[in-house]
């Protein structure tokens, strides 16, 4: 986040991955595993290889990856996206707990 010069706030809207999860898993502090696809998002979020997170995390020596930059349209793509399956799931999470009082009327 330091050579991005990303904040945690940033980088959990360029990655979907919470602040919370983000502070857990750059302190070490998660009783959790770690799943692949959050490190992956985060890797993607920070320009890196998918992989690139969960090499470093098994201990291995990541390929030499150079930062690319990613455009901006390319970001904001990734964060409107994020946005509209966080709204859609909030949604479906709202008709499933409407249905049960629609059925009553």
């Amino acid at each position: 986040m330091r050579e991005r010069r990303m904040s945690q706030q940033a980088l959990a809207a360029a990655s979907g991955v919470s602040v919370a999860t983000l502070r857990e898993l750059a302190r070490g502090t998660s009783s959790r595993r770690a799943q692949d696809s959050t490190l992956a998002a985060i890797s993607r979020a920070l320009g890196w290889p998918d992989d690139h997170l969960l090499t470093v995390l098994l201990g291995r020596q990541p390929d030499e990856v150079p930062l690319r930059a990613l455009p901006v349209d390319q970001q904001i793509l990734d964060v409107l996206l994020r946005i509209e399956r966080s709204v859609a799931a909030i949604g479906a999470q709202l008709h499933a707990t409407a249905e049960p009082y629609d059925s009553v009327r």
